[in-house]
């Protein structure tokens, strides 16, 4: 009985998403065996375009084509599609799917720095600790200092952090300019905008690079595009809406253990401790960030602008 207390319809949400987003890690590290990354990350958000496409015109929903909107679309997908996709993809060339997703999950740390920054959002004493902590907990997991760290592990291992800081970058600049419109609108538009800009390049690099594909790469691409990106981008706006935006950021902590166990079990990549250690401070320090600030000292609610 207790079990079920907990376990509601939206918590069993939170989880699925979690589930599907940890798989996400091990269908890029199969389909970038037969298509270079930027063909993986078109592949990915086309897909994904398609499939909210189809549910936001289900609702009866559009996508606004003014000129403004189509700006912050583009500036959106740039740095919430086009560029993480690409470093993941690219990344997981050079290093495990489990090691990405835990240096990937410093996407909150990141978010919360540039929201100091740019929406003058003042950090607590915590919450400094938290981000100190974090980077800590990245570099451990990356294997900084390790004497078996080469170049091209580096190179990977700093394209999954820097995907990490494109999301946090996007969170801050849709907060900025796209909470006027509902969530699957600014999705379905950042999404196709993504798949028109970076189509161009994703050509261009599968005719140099070549496509190499096999019934087990072609169902990692569409795994990936329309589950792990139109039918997650979906779920997403459900899981915040039922349990609020804290409580839904929970969904980072449970993503890096999904990928880290399938990346061992599926895909046979070594375990190493030094991923369980770092990822276990990158998420202390997450939850630091996270943090409430207590009720007698809450701060005023930024003015919108």
């Amino acid at each position: 009985m207790a079990a079920r207390g907990w376990l509601t319809a939206p918590v069993r949400r939170l989880f699925l998403l979690a589930f599907i987003w940890g798989w996400s890690f091990l269908f890029i590290k199969v389909a970038v065996e037969g298509l270079t990354p930027t063909a993986v990350a078109w592949a990915r958000i086309t897909l994904g375009a398609a499939v909210l496409t189809l549910v936001l015109r289900s609702q009866g929903g559009r996508v606004p084509t003014d000129r403004v909107m189509l700006r912050h679309f583009a500036v959106v997908t740039l740095a919430g599609n086009i560029v993480p996709f690409t470093l993941l993809a690219w990344g997981e060339q050079h290093i495990t799917s489990a090691l990405t997703a835990v240096l990937n999950a410093s996407t909150p740390l990141f978010t919360a720095l540039f929201a100091a920054v740019a929406l003058h959002e003042r950090l607590r004493r915590v919450q400094v600790l938290g981000l100190a902590v974090g980077v800590v907990g990245v570099s451990v997991a990356a294997g900084l200092g390790a004497s078996d760290l080469a170049g091209s592990s580096l190179a990977g291992a700093l394209a999954a952090v820097a995907a990490g800081a494109a999301y946090g970058v996007t969170f801050i600049y849709m907060r900025m300019h796209l909470l006027s419109i509902p969530p699957l609108v600014a999705a379905t538009g950042q999404l196709t905008a993504g798949a028109i800009l970076l189509f161009p390049v994703a050509a261009v690099t599968s005719a140099v690079g070549g496509i190499h594909l096999t019934p087990t790469r072609v169902l990692a691409i569409l795994l990936l595009g329309t589950l792990g990106t139109g039918v997650a981008y979906v779920l997403n706006y459900r899981v915040v809406a039922d349990l609020g935006p804290t409580r839904a950021s929970l969904v980072t902590y449970i993503i890096p253990v999904v990928a880290v166990v399938l990346g061992i079990v599926v895909l046979d990549e070594p375990f190493e401790w030094r991923l369980v250690i770092g990822g276990a401070l990158t998420v202390l320090g997450i939850a630091a960030v996270n943090s409430k600030r207590p009720a007698r000292q809450r701060a005023p609610s930024p003015a919108t602008q």
